[in-house]
């Protein structure tokens, strides 16, 4: 009787001693599962983070060039991206798909993509032949400007065009029409006719200056 008692006793605590075991095997499971998931995580959360970070740098540096079409002729502008900055130094001229002309871009405070400098083929002086615009744009206003009247085959540029801020061509009155804001309130228009080869201004407004 006591040796089965002795038995049972021995049944008991290495049942026990088993369900200890197993107790500590599922928590060690359950701790290795959670590191898991804790590593898979952060190895999501660096992922996404280069990935944003790649996605921020855009362009890698470099030089490039963009093209400007028209009808009959094409610009090709160069530009260096350095440091997430834009530099143009030179722009070639083709006119049916040869090279005409080169003009070289003086030295100035870079930019930071390639879309605020703006060329146009158009005819400004009204003269039935396409000229050739560049327009710098910073801030509100188109801030550097140059025209270039073909002439004899080439591109002439116009002197005292720069003066004029922010110009558009109005074709349908033959006239170059400046518009641009002063402060907040204060808004000019300015119109400019072309006489013996010269733009003389014939209309000046301002509203808005005595705020």
């Amino acid at each position: 009787m006591k040796f089965s008692i002795a038995i049972m006793l021995l049944l008991l605590i290495f049942s026990c001693s088993q369900k200890d075991q197993n107790s500590t095997s599922k928590k060690d499971s359950t701790i290795v599962a959670i590191d898991s998931v804790a590593v898979n995580i952060d190895s999501s959360k660096i992922e996404n983070l280069k990935q944003e970070e790649i996605e921020y740098e855009g362009p890698k540096d470099g030089f490039y060039s963009k093209d400007y079409l028209e009808k009959h002729f094409k610009a090709k502008v160069y530009y260096q991206r350095k440091n997430r900055e834009v530099s143009y130094y030179k722009i070639a001229i083709f006119k049916n798909k040869k090279q005409i002309q080169t003009f070289k871009i003086a030295p100035e405070a870079p930019f930071y993509n390639e879309d605020y400098i703006n060329l146009t083929f158009e005819d400004a002086n009204f003269d039935g032949k396409i000229d050739f615009l560049i327009t710098k744009f910073v801030g509100m206003n188109f801030d550097e400007k140059y025209l270039y009247l073909y002439n004899d085959g080439i591109f002439i540029k116009k002197k005292n065009f720069d003066k004029i801020i922010n110009p558009t061509v109005d074709a349908k009155n033959k006239q170059i029409v400046s518009e641009y804001h002063v402060g907040p309130t204060e808004y000019h228009r300015e119109i400019y006719k072309w006489k013996k080869g010269k733009l003389i201004q014939i209309y000046s407004q301002v509203e808005g200056e005595d705020y």
